[in-house]
């Protein structure tokens, strides 16, 4: 099965709440805490269009015979406010592929944040991102901040 990374467009916007829906396990410790709620709106069908729409989110998706496998989307300058791969998908290089088709969007020089859920963070550190704090928890959600500055050495980081 090959993968085909191309622009999220709204009529993505179901599989891709469908898929950032299926994660939040990952990510959050009780998704029935009322704190916790206003977090897991984000990824209603409806709230995922209007983020489409925005012009300040790039997302792309990657997908194989019509299915929705991954997806990216980069807040402008430089923020990767998602980065999720369906757990069937994990271990193929999905996510690698989506962050090196998005990199092209952000500008040189400028650090790359990311909160990344603690499943993650290996993950982001094969990119290249490193920790910039511990664990942190926002509204029921845990997640460690990490950066990257694309054209730097880690010292020069």
């Amino acid at each position: 099965m090959s993968e085909h990374i191309r622009p999220c467009t709204p009529a993505d916007a179901e599989a891709m709440a469908a898929l950032a829906g299926s994660l939040a396990h990952y990510f959050v410790g009780d998704p029935g805490a009322a704190s916790v709620q206003s977090f897991l709106a984000t990824f209603r069908p409806a709230a995922m269009a209007e983020l489409l729409a925005k012009p300040d989110f790039l997302c792309l998706a990657a997908e194989a015979e019509g299915r929705l496998l991954g997806l990216i989307t980069l807040h402008r300058p430089a923020h990767v406010h998602h980065l999720f791969v369906s757990p069937d998908a994990h271990r193929r290089g999905i996510a690698r592929a989506l962050w090196q088709a998005i990199q092209p969007a952000l500008p040189a020089a400028t650090p790359v944040t990311v909160n990344s859920s603690e499943f993650a963070v290996a993950v982001y550190q094969r990119l290249g991102f490193v920790a910039s704090a511990g664990v942190q928890e926002r509204n029921g959600v845990r997640y460690v901040p990490m950066r990257l500055t694309l054209g730097l050495t880690e010292a020069e980081a």
